[in-house]
């Protein structure tokens, strides 16, 4: 029994590992958001997804996409990881077929995007809650500096005033 426990645990350590490496080769949903607004290249030369299609839940919504395609913000909740990963793979609408025949995603984009899209069900849209924690950060550093100053120019403003009204045996001017 002794010589089996080492076995086990290297094997349970090699799957944890291959198992590991499989999650490595998933989708970087922030490489997505590249890839769907066109900040990022497509590998073939296809258009961006932002070129036909909105995205509200990421604030790419109509001042920020073309209209020609509906509103992904729902993908993933409507077709599910396998249904997209489906799309992604094959992109069956008539009006894509010209615009992807020739340029297909490579299978890193299509996780990447599929990333993206399933990141929208969880909430986890890479950089929207950034910019609301860095705003508020701003805010907090701005008030506080305010007060501070402020707190320095009172004392500095009632402090003659109430030695003036000292001198003058405590009667308000």
């Amino acid at each position: 029994m002794g010589g089996r426990w080492p076995l086990t645990m290297v094997v349970t350590l090699l799957g944890v590992l291959l198992a590991g490496g499989c999650l490595a080769a998933s989708g970087d949903a922030a490489r997505g958001a590249r890839l769907f607004s066109g900040s990022a290249a497509m590998s073939n030369g296809g258009a961006p997804c932002l070129a036909c299609h909105g995205f509200a839940a990421a604030g790419f919504g109509a001042a920020g996409g073309a209209s020609f395609g509906p509103d992904l913000s729902n993908l993933n909740e409507d077709y599910g990881d396998d249904g997209v990963a489906e799309v992604l793979a094959a992109l069956p609408f008539p009006s894509m077929l010209p615009i992807y025949a020739k340029r297909p995603l490579t299978e890193q984009e299509q996780a990447d995007l599929g990333a993206f899209f399933a990141a929208t069900r969880t909430g986890a849209l890479p950089g929207v809650g950034r910019l609301a924690v860095t705003v508020l950060a701003a805010l907090v550093i701005f008030v506080g500096l305010i007060g501070l100053l402020g707190q320095r120019r009172l004392r500095a403003v009632r402090q003659p005033l109430v030695e003036q009204a000292r001198n003058r045996g405590g009667k308000q001017v």
